[in-house]
């Protein structure tokens, strides 16, 4: 069997490196096909779809003509990696399969790497809060005038004294900061819960979750109740969708549900553990969810393709992957169907695929918890957390954001749009209370 392996990718070696790239005769099958499935600054993925050939076969990756990559195939789809290649440049890609005779060659395609983006920005800094403890729990930028955050701030009132009432978000219009009270109508009483998350689509399609759900369609809050047997009591810590009829919701106790624009519908995610953010690709064909639990020190990966949920990892924080303790997973962020960026306690991770044991350390140890990731692309993201952490990854370096650093803040979200980037939470080096904090990074 040795021998045999070994004379096929001979063969596929020969093949490849000929110089001559004499005409290789395919029967009248189907052929294999390749396409680019995603691209970042140093790292290519293809998606090939094998033709007509006997499984498994061995493989090779021709680039440019010359260099290959092998590699073995058992299934008809297939995702192939390719890594350590130069920044902002062309690249050639063809596959050759063999397999006991049969040969199939797939089409050539051209795929350009990903260029660096720029860590300079302008920065500002806002704070909220004149009594008690105030806090901003996620951010949403419309755009550079259009800058939504929500959470739970305290004012005073003319006369300097407790106003006796709950601000549950900001807004800034371009000019000048709001600081609203968004109401939940419970059949005609009005509370105003301190907000967790918000989502945008657009201007007049703005969605708010905590202890409900509220649509702001552009002229009114509309609450969007949640049937008692599709949710519990359970506080709801994050909400995606790729539109408003495509709408996830996770909280508490393994908590999962879907709005389809008109009803909810209860997801079992086959976990007790509290579930803390919730992410997919754009076309929403992969979502992921995660999630951690303070007091079993437990922590879980869940990961949907075409509507299937499966449950990637659930067990102590403790569990180690490739020497790393997998700790308490917290956020994440993708752009594609092939990988996952996710946070824990002190590391960013790119998970390839929906392997566990695939996890990969990105970023050297942070030092401080990371509880968001968001960018508008694989060579501009960014991340923040504890001790004002706010760091930008673009491509291929990281920077940290020094000016945001102080040890008593905490910033659980960051919001990458076009040319504004925010970042929010709480100060809490105030004698009397924190401050809810708002961080503002212009490119």
């Amino acid at each position: 069997m040795r021998i045999i392996i070994i004379s096929l990718f001979v063969a596929i070696i020969s093949l490849s490196c000929n110089s001559t790239d004499p005409e290789i005769k395919v029967p009248e099958r189907e052929k294999s096909f390749i396409e680019a499935a995603d691209v970042s600054c140093d790292e290519i993925w293809l998606k090939l779809k094998v033709g007509e050939i006997d499984l498994p076969a061995a493989g090779v990756i021709r680039i440019d003509g010359t260099k290959e990559k092998l590699f073995s195939v058992t299934t008809k789809d297939t995702i192939l990696y390719i890594d350590s290649l130069e920044v902002n440049r062309n690249y050639k890609f063809q596959v050759i399969l063999l397999n006991q005779g049969q040969t199939l060659i797939s089409n050539e395609v051209t795929v350009k790497t990903l260029d660096t983006t720029s860590h300079n920005f302008t920065l500002e800094t806002y704070e909220f809060g004149e009594y008690g403890n105030n806090v901003l729990y996620d951010v949403a930028v419309i755009d550079e005038n259009n800058i939504w955050a929500v959470g739970e701030i305290f004012l005073k009132d003319s006369l300097g004294n407790n106003d006796h009432k709950r601000y549950n978000a900001i807004h800034f219009d371009g000019t000048k900061w709001e600081v609203l009270r968004i109401p939940y109508d419970y059949y005609g009483t009005l509370f105003y819960h301190p907000i967790q998350s918000i989502y945008t689509f657009n201007s007049n399609e703005i969605w708010f979750c905590g202890n409900g759900v509220i649509m702001w369609n552009g002229r009114d809050f509309i609450p969007k109740e949640i049937p008692s047997n599709v949710w519990g009591s359970y506080q709801i810590n994050k909400i995606w969708g790729t539109s408003s009829s495509n709408l996830y919701i996770v909280g508490n106790n393994g908590s999962m549900a879907h709005y389809d624009g008109t009803n909810w519908t209860k997801i079992e995610s086959g976990t007790n553990v509290d579930l803390v953010s919730i992410w997919g690709s754009p076309d929403g064909k992969v979502i992921w969810a995660c999630g951690h639990d303070d007091d079993s020190y437990y922590s879980v990966l869940l990961r949907s393709k075409e509507g299937q949920w499966e449950k990637i990892f659930e067990g102590p924080s403790s569990y180690e992957i490739n020497g790393k303790p997998i700790g308490f997973l917290r956020g994440g962020w993708t752009r594609s169907e092939s990988m996952s960026y996710i946070s824990n306690n002190q590391y960013l991770y790119q998970l390839q695929g929906s392997d566990i044991q695939n996890l990969e350390k990105k970023t050297n140890y942070y030092g401080e918890l990371i509880f968001s990731i968001n960018g508008p692309d694989r060579n501009d993201f960014f991340v923040s957390g504890q001790h004002g952490l706010v760091g930008h990854y673009n491509g291929v370096s990281y920077k940290i954001i020094e000016e945001f650093r102080k040890p008593s803040e905490y910033l659980y979200s960051v919001y990458a749009g076009e040319r504004v980037i925010a970042a929010v939470g709480e100060n809490l080096g105030g004698f009397y209370g924190s401050k809810a904090v708002i961080h503002i990074m212009r490119r």
